[in-house]
């Protein structure tokens, strides 16, 4: 079995082995532990963490589709001085940590492009890949928590969409900045939990699409209620607070809902976008359940949400990028 799990910190000053006695091998029969049922959907298992969504097959494809979107909508696997920090360097192999892997589908990409860098994954639930690349490494981790390397061991820290399991970003760079070296390069990258109009439109988006700026309303509400506050245009600052790290570069990317997009690749990500939206509704659900909403009023504002997003065009959603060397 490929996955592994944290059981304390190393003792080593030379964290250079991934054989360190911290990391323990995760047999098949482990895999139920990890996971719970409940309204009909799988969830982590892991009490202290407040990520709400379910993380069973239909999520997984949703968490697969969004990878697929951000890729096409950036362009590429990456941005920033990427190819410069990975360069090869005699003295010791590079290395990439990549928070809240999901699937896995970013550092397998990320492998291919790079064969001579080691990539970890990790995330709460074992659902990456049971055959990774030999230089890939998925781990079970909970993020809010110490991380097992010793300090200046990663050379970039990937963080895309992880605001649904942190409650406090800016402690979270404290460690990201402890395990970053010199020069080092962390990415971060949110979708907004908003919804909104492309650049240039003249649109009213409480007169246009209410009930999607309601659904938004109310699952933000709801996420706060976990301390999961919206973060995205947030996090460029809290770079800059934490004292840690060079300038960020700030860029927004719009993602279209639907298919009204002139250009045929972004009409195709539109698409795409559209149908993940709905999942995300779907597997919000249960979560809008336990915090007190009749199934009624659920399933009106998800079909209110849907019918929105289905029938107004220009809609977007905006994707929050941001990356900084440590200093």
């Amino acid at each position: 079995m490929t996955f592994e799990y944290t059981e304390n910190m190393p003792h080593d000053e030379d964290d250079a082995s991934d054989a360190s006695s911290d990391v323990t091998e995760l047999e098949e029969y482990d895999f139920p532990d990890h996971f719970f049922e409940r309204d009909g959907r799988l969830f982590h298992s892991h009490g202290s963490l407040p990520y709400p969504l379910p993380v069973d097959g239909p999520e997984q494809a949703r968490l697969n589709n969004i990878h697929k979107i951000l890729r096409d909508t950036v362009e590429f696997h990456y941005l920033g001085p990427v190819t410069e920090v990975l360069s090869d360097a005699r003295t010791r192999q590079k290395r990439v940590l990549d928070l809240c892997t999901g699937t896995g589908c970013w550092p397998m990409d990320m492998a291919r492009l790079f064969p001579r860098v080691k990539i970890y994954g990790l995330d709460i639930v074992p659902i990456a890949t049971r055959r990774p690349l030999r230089h890939v490494q998925f781990e079970i981790h909970d993020i809010t928590e110490r991380f097992r390397w010793n300090n200046g061991a990663m050379d970039f820290i990937h963080a895309r969409n992880i605001d649904l399991a942190v409650t406090d970003y800016p402690e979270l760079l404290q460690e990201v900045a402890r395990l970053l070296r010199p020069g080092g390069l962390f990415f971060s990258g949110e979708i907004g939990r908003y919804i909104d109009f492309a650049h240039g439109s003249s649109f009213d988006l409480a007169r246009q699409a209410p009930r999607a700026r309601s659904f938004f309303q109310v699952v933000n509400h709801s996420l706060e209620l976990r301390h999961l506050v919206p973060i995205a245009d947030k996090i460029p600052g809290f770079i800059q607070q934490s004292h840690q790290f060079t300038v960020p570069t700030i860029q927004t990317f719009h993602i279209p809902v639907g298919d009204w997009h002139p250009n045929a690749v972004m009409k195709r990500v539109g698409k795409m976008y559209l149908a993940a939206l709905k999942d995300f509704a779907e597997s919000l659900k249960p979560m809008l359940r336990e915090a007190g909403m009749t199934q009624h009023e659920i399933d009106t504002l998800v079909t209110g949400f849907i019918e929105d997003i289905e029938h107004v065009p220009g809609l977007v959603g905006v994707y929050h990028t941001a990356w900084a060397r440590k200093l």
